[in-house]
């Protein structure tokens, strides 16, 4: 990932070739509370990172909810990042209660034959923290992998 001001806070994805459409939406938005604010596309189609050094995921994630888009698909708060390995893994449950429910959401780009793997991981980091993956919750738990960095975080499906 290129060096960029602030920290990841957002994961946006849209339709490819709509990038500059999305880019403009969720900039505006965030602008008003971070006018630091970037969004910037990655190599993948559809795929933008959203950096601020002043908001934290969470209350980018809330101002990014509050409005309405023509153009973005998904809107994914950052609340853990590192190298992909099982150091990154293991902080999940920092965001988890034991007994919640939620819907794990797993995207990988640019790992050949990373996602089975993955898959068992997760779902093994779940069980042994009490949580339990329900394809109906409302709560998603998105781990998306770019390369070589894991981005994770818990908001609404």
């Amino acid at each position: 990932m290129e060096n960029r001001p602030g920290r990841p806070v957002l994961i946006v994805t849209c339709r490819a070739g709509n990038e500059g459409w999305c880019e403009e939406e969720v900039g505006n938005t965030l602008f008003r509370k971070d006018p630091d604010v970037v969004v910037a596309r990655t190599k993948y189609p559809g795929l933008l990172l959203v950096y601020s050094s002043k908001l934290s995921p969470e209350e980018a994630y809330r101002a990014a909810l509050a409005s309405e888009y023509g153009f973005v698909t998904r809107i994914i708060p950052v609340q853990i990042r590192g190298e992909l390995g099982t150091r990154v893994l293991n902080s999940i449950p920092s965001l988890l209660e034991r007994g919640e429910r939620v819907k794990l959401k797993l995207r990988v780009r640019g790992v050949r034959g990373m996602s089975k793997h993955l898959w068992r991981e997760l779902r093994r980091i779940l069980e042994e923290h009490g949580v339990e993956h329900d394809p109906s919750s409302q709560t998603c738990l998105y781990v998306e992998v770019i390369d070589s960095e894991v981005f994770i975080g818990k908001g609404r499906c």
